[in-house]
This record gives C-alpha cells, structure tokens and sequence, in this order.
C-alpha cells in the first residue's frame, strides 16, 4: 500500500526551476524531483484538495519543468486510488485550538485538512514552522510533517 501524502506549495515553488545550472542547490533539487517522481510512479498516494488545487495553479504557472507540469496534471485528475480527494470537512474550535497549541501556522490549516485522515499520512514541506511541530501534530491528528 502506497505512502498518503500532501505537498506543501513551497516544495513544488522550489522544484520548479529550469533543469540546468546552480550546483549548490543541485542535492535540495534532487530530493524534490525524487519526491515528485515518486508520486508520479505511484509509490506515493497523493492525497490533494480544490483548496490546494488553487494554490497550486496560483503560485507555480508557469511550469519550468517537466516534472512539475506532470504532476499538476496528475493533481487535477483524482482517480482515487492514487490521487485521492481529501478533506477534513468539520474544522471544529477544537481542531484549530489543537494546531495553535502545536503551534502549526494558521495560514497552513488547508494543507493539514487535505492531510487529515483516519490512517496516518504525511506533510512534505520546507517550511520550517511546519517542521518544527511535527511531534504535535502526528500526536494529535496523525499526521507527519518531513522534509523531501
């Protein structure tokens, strides 16, 4: 059974660079490529939301990459079995009041919903407030948050 997971909007912000050039960030590039590829080969079930969807389309077009390009397209098809639909829909006091006690950022609550299921999941970002929770939040809702 695939891994489930939700990409945070800044991996795919930084996987989407021309495929030449800087050397220094060549290892970081890497890592995100793998991860996309990953998703695409269907090693990864892509757990995903209209919410995330919009941010995506809002902040990586154009796509300066193959890989990039291949997995918005795979985002906007769900089929539900590798690209699944995902929603915590009743986002209660309670589930916000949880987060900000973890101290997860509240401009981040719609990918931890997109990621929020009755089976752990988990979070890739690089966003460090995210990370730096991480313990808390699979404690409380099952959810890991990691790098690529």
């Amino acid at each position: 059974m695939p891994d489930k997971a939700t990409l945070d909007t800044t991996v795919l912000r930084r996987a989407n660079v021309a495929l030449q050039g800087n050397r220094a960030a060549a290892t970081l590039l890497a890592r995100r490529l793998c991860l996309l590829q990953r998703i695409r080969s269907k090693q990864i079930c892509l757990l995903i939301s209209r919410n995330l969807i919009e941010e995506y389309r809002q902040q990586l077009l154009p796509c300066r990459n193959d890989l990039v390009k291949a997995f918005l397209e795979l985002a906007t098809k769900p089929d539900g079995k590798h690209v699944v639909i995902n929603w915590k829909a009743s986002w209660s006091g309670g589930d916000r009041g949880r987060a900000r006690e973890c101290r997860y950022p509240a401009e981040d609550d719609h990918v931890l919903r997109t990621a929020i299921r009755n089976e752990p999941s988990t979070i890739y970002t690089e966003e460090m407030r995210m990370l730096n929770v991480d313990a808390c939040i699979y404690k409380e809702f099952g959810v890991h948050i990691q790098k690529p």
